[in-house]
């Protein structure tokens, strides 16, 4: 069987939940990859437990669909080219003490025709935590997106300027939408240009990760003094090989 390619592979970053007075982590947090019907990919996950108690976990998987612009989880196999369905664990379950780690194996294969384009991998917590009268569990996964082409599409509403006051920075806002049938990871620059066409500054946006159909509200703040006069903001998304932008002129008086 072929195996997937890596395009990003995103191991700083942790996600991590709240458990017994410490907590509990999962690396990495997401990977990207890109193939074809038919290929498999193997990934490692590994869970860390700095809390002061021992959890039990199962190991699962779910397909993440956008509805109405947002994530639904949907149970494996409950759809038709269900990835979720594919994913075979190297342990179906773990049960880790105080400072111990643990790493599982997790394999997928992309059927010819995916019902979608990401799966969470998830240590899905069997251990209750009581508080009072109310039970709760800990359950921490890993997203896994993938892309079959580069038919990658996004489209934006209107930018919105917000410009600045005694008490507020130069906010703008607009919605950054996901048009295309493949996931994809927008980087973002606001700049500001004066009326005269003069770059001013930058400021970087958080970067945005988009599966197909979904959508998010944008929001970025210039920190730069800005003089009374008629000025440009100009909103660019950088994804795979190409770039958007928009643009909204505005007054400060």
């Amino acid at each position: 069987m072929r195996v997937l390619s890596i395009a990003t592979f995103i191991l700083a970053v942790a996600v991590t939940a709240a458990a017994g007075g410490g907590s509990l982590s999962i690396t990495p947090a997401a990977v990207i990859l890109r193939g074809t019907a038919g290929q498999s990919t193997t990934q490692t996950m590994k869970l860390t437990n700095g809390s002061t108690l021992p959890f039990s976990f199962d190991l699962k998987a779910q397909d993440i669909v956008v509805r109405d612009g947002r994530r639904v989880f949907v149970e494996a196999g409950q759809l038709s080219g269900s990835v979720a369905a594919t994913a075979a664990f190297s342990r179906k379950s773990v049960t880790i003490g105080p400072g111990e780690s643990v790493r599982v194996d997790v394999t997928i294969t992309i059927p010819p025709k995916p019902a979608a384009r990401a799966i969470l991998a998830l240590f899905h917590g069997t251990t209750k935590l009581q508080r009072g009268s109310i039970g709760s569990t800990v359950s921490l996964g890993m997203l896994m997106t993938f892309a079959l082409s580069d038919d990658v599409l996004s489209s934006s509403t209107p930018l919105d300027v917000h410009p600045p006051t005694a008490t507020s920075n130069l906010a703008v806002t607009q919605q950054l939408i996901n048009s295309g049938p493949e996931p994809f990871v927008a980087t973002g620059m606001l700049a500001i240009v004066s009326g005269r066409g003069i770059l001013l500054g930058r400021t970087p946006v958080p970067a945005r990760r988009l599966l197909p159909g979904e959508w998010t509200d944008v929001r970025a703040e210039y920190p730069g003094e800005l003089a009374r006069g008629h000025y440009r903001a100009l909103m660019t998304y950088q994804f795979a090989a190409t770039s958007v932008t928009s643009a909204a002129e505005f007054d400060v008086r």
